[in-house]
C-alpha cells in the first residue's frame, strides 16, 4: 500500500500507558528523524531543504521550476511546493531507501498528520488520549513558545517588522535549524515556512493544511500552536514548504497493541477493585455506555429519528445513514459498518472479534470494519434489525440485510450485466470502474487502493481509510471501490459454504480485481484483513 498511507493514532500519555522508547534514525540525506511522545512516527528535525529537494528533482526529472522572489542557500527550506510536490518527495525518498536496501516494505516516509503536528508542537490534544477542558482551553491559546504575546527575541523567523518590538534577523526564508528546538529536537515548528500536513480527509476537490506559520507572517492568531491554515492543495507560494515523518507499520503496530493492552489490564484492574454486590448488568450497562460516548461518532438521541420509510433517506439508532436508489427496493447504507457500529454490536451481544487486523487498534472508530465473516456480518444486520424495531423506527416487515450481487452492481452505476448468476457476470463488463468513469486510472483522491503498484495514481492510506474519505458517486454511495471489500448475501454457484463479495480494498492493484464488475468468493466462515460490508434496509 501506499508509503504516505496514514496509520494516525494518539498514544496515550504516560499517566495511562507506558510511552515507546525514543528512536533516532537518519535519512539517506542525512537527515536526522526523531520520536515525538504521542505519536508512533519518527519526524524529521527540520523542514525539508532546497538542496534536499533540488536532489529529487535532478534524480526522478520531476516537473518543478518553482523560483522564488528572492534567493535562498541550500540548507533553506524549499519553497513553492504544492501538497501533491511534497507527496512526490516522500514517495521518491522511500523508494530510493527501499531500493538501496536502508528500509523495508513496511517503513515509508509521508507528511504528518494534524494530530501528530499537534504531538509536535506538544498541545495537550496531540499528546494525550483525552485532554481535560482547561487543557484544551489552554491549547487554542498557546503559542510554539508559550503563552506570551509578542514572542520573545529571537524564538522563530517571522515578519518581524509586523510584531512590535520583535526581530529575528531574517527577512525571508532562513537556514533550517537557526533556532531554538523543542524538548524533542525539532526546529522550526515556528515559522519559517508553512508546512503541509495530510489527513486522512481526501476529497475529489482537496484541500491541505498548513501548519507554524512562516517569515511573512505575524497575526497572533495564524501563529498559535492549533491553528490550521486550509488550503487548496495545489497551491504553490514562497511561503510553503514541508518537513516529512518516517512510519514503521510494524513500529506502529506493536506500539498499539501494547496500549491496548495495557488498556484492558487497567479495565479490568478497575473492576477487580470495585465494591463487593456490585451488579453485574450495572457494569455492564456502564461499559456499554463508556464505549458509546468514546466513539468519534456517538449515537444519536432515538427519540428525534423518524422511522424507516421505502423511497426516503434514514438515519438509524447507530447514527448509519441509508439512501434510497432508483432501480434498487431497498435502502442502501451509504457507508462501510463502522469499527465503531460494530464494536458496539460485540459489547452489547458479548461477541469477540477474534480476527481484528492489528492496524484496527487505535484511533480508527471511523474506519471500515473487517477481519469479519459472513456469518460476523449477517448477525450484525438480525441485530440492528430487532435493535431498530425496539426503537420503533424499522416496520415488522422490513430487515438490515446485506446487499444482493445484482444490487451491489445497480450501486457502481454499471451498465446492465449479462450472465445468470455471480460467477457467470463475473468480470463481465471490462470498462467500468466504481469511480464513476470508463478509464483504468482513477482520478486524483478517488479510491483507497494499493496505489504503491498502481503509479500514477496515489493515495494516502497505508490501511484503511475512514468511510467517506473520498467522494461518493453519483447515487450518494461511498467506497464501493476500494477501502474494504463487501460481503454480498449471495452464495457462490456451485458452492453453498461460500458467498459472494465484491469491491476493491485498500489491498487492490490489477485492473481485473477493481472492475465494478469483479467478483470474489470466500468461504462464509472465512475472514480477510481488507475484507467488511455495508446493509441495506429491505422493505
Amino acid at each position: 500500500m501506499l508509503m504516505l498511507g496514514v496509520l494516525c493514532a494518539i498514544v496515550p500519555d504516560a499517566t495511562a500507558q507506558k510511552q515507546p522508547d525514543v528512536v533516532k534514525r537518519e535519512s539517506s540525506l542525512g537527515v536526522s528523524f526523531v520520536s515525538v511522545p504521542g505519536t508512533t512516527v519518527l519526524f524529521s528535525v527540520w523542514e525539508t531543504r532546497l538542496s534536499d529537494y533540488e536532489a529529487f528533482v535532478r534524480d526522478s526529472s520531476y516537473a518543478w521550476t518553482y523560483k522564488p522572489h528572492f534567493a535562498q542557500k541550500p540548507d533553506e527550506p524549499v519553497v513553492g511546493v504544492n501538497l501533491q510536490d511534497a507527496i512526490a518527495f516522500c514517495n521518491w525518498l522511500t523508494n530510493n531507501e527501499r531500493t538501496a536496501g536502508l528500509i523495508n516494505s513496511s517503513q515509508s516516509y509521508r507528511l504528518p498528520t494534524n494530530e501528530e503536528w499537534d504531538a509536535a508542537v506538544n498541545l495537550f490534544r496531540g499528546r494525550k488520549s483525552q485532554a481535560a477542558m482547561e487543557e484544551k482551553v489552554q491549547d487554542e491559546r498557546t503559542f510554539p513558545w508559550g503563552l506570551q504575546w509578542p514572542p520573545p527575541p529571537k524564538v522563530a523567523n517571522y515578519a518581524e517588522h509586523e510584531i512590535p518590538g520583535y526581530q529575528d534577523g531574517f527577512q525571508f526564508t532562513a537556514p533550517v535549524g537557526n533556532f531554538v528546538p523543542t524538548q524533542e529536537g525539532l526546529f522550526d515548528l515556528a515559522g519559517n515556512v508553512w508546512e503541509w500536513v495530510w489527513d486522512r480527509e481526501v476529497r475529489a476537490l482537496p484541500v491541505g493544511s498548513l501548519r507554524g506559520g512562516s517569515w511573512a507572517y505575524f497575526r497572533p492568531e495564524c501563529l498559535a500552536s492549533a491553528y490550521r491554515y486550509e488550503v487548496p492543495a495545489e497551491l504553490r507560494a514562497p511561503t510553503i514548504g514541508f518537513r516529512c515523518v518516517f512510519d514503521d507499520r510494524q513500529r506502529t503496530a506493536t506500539i498499539l497493541a501494547d496500549a491496548e493492552t495495557l488498556r484492558q489490564e487497567a479495565s479490568q484492574k478497575r473492576q477487580q477493585e470495585m465494591k463487593p454486590g456490585v451488579d453485574p448488568k450495572e457494569v455492564a450497562a456502564m461499559q456499554k455506555r463508556l464505549l458509546e460516548t468514546s466513539s468519534k461518532t456517538p449515537t444519536p438521541d432515538a427519540t428525534l429519528l423518524k422511522p424507516a420509510v421505502k423511497g426516503s433517506p434514514f438515519v438509524n439508532t447507530l447514527g448509519q445513514e441509508f439512501v434510497p436508489v432508483e432501480g434498487v427496493g431497498v435502502l442502501v447504507g451509504k457507508f462501510e459498518v463502522r469499527v465503531s457500529d460494530y464494536e458496539k454490536f460485540v459489547s452489547a451481544e458479548g461477541r469477540a472479534w477474534g480476527r481484528k487486523p492489528p492496524f484496527l487498534i487505535g484511533d480508527v472508530q471511523d474506519h471500515p470494519a473487517v477481519g469479519l465473516t459472513w456469518d460476523d456480518a449477517t448477525a450484525f444486520c438480525a441485530w440492528m434489525t430487532k435493535k431498530d424495531r425496539d426503537a420503533g423506527l424499522l416496520p415488522q416487515g422490513a430487515s438490515y440485510r446485506l446487499p444482493m450481487d445484482a444490487e451491489w452492481s445497480i450501486l457502481t452505476g454499471m451498465p446492465p450485466e449479462t450472465g445468470a448468476d455471480p460467477a457467470a457476470r463475473n468480470g463481465g463488463n471490462k470498462l467500468h470502474f466504481p469511480w464513476g468513469n470508463d478509464l483504468w486510472t482513477p482520478p486524483a483522491s478517488s479510491v483507497n487502493i494499493d496505489s504503491e503498484k498502481t503509479p500514477p495514481y496515489r493515495d494516502s492510506f497505508s490501511y484503511t481509510s475512514p468511510v467517506g474519505s473520498f467522494s461518493a458517486n453519483a447515487l450518494g454511495i461511498h467506497d464501493l471501490g476500494g477501502n474494504a471489500a463487501e460481503w454480498c448475501q449471495d452464495e457462490w454457484p456451485g458452492s453453498p459454504v461460500e458467498r459472494v463479495f465484491r469491491g476493491g480494498s485498500w489491498l487492490s492493484s490489477t485492473k481485473e480485481s477493481l472492475l465494478s464488475s469483479a467478483r470474489g468468493h470466500l468461504q462464509a466462515g472465512g475472514a480477510r484483513p481488507d475484507l467488511g460490508f455495508r446493509c441495506v434496509i429491505a422493505f
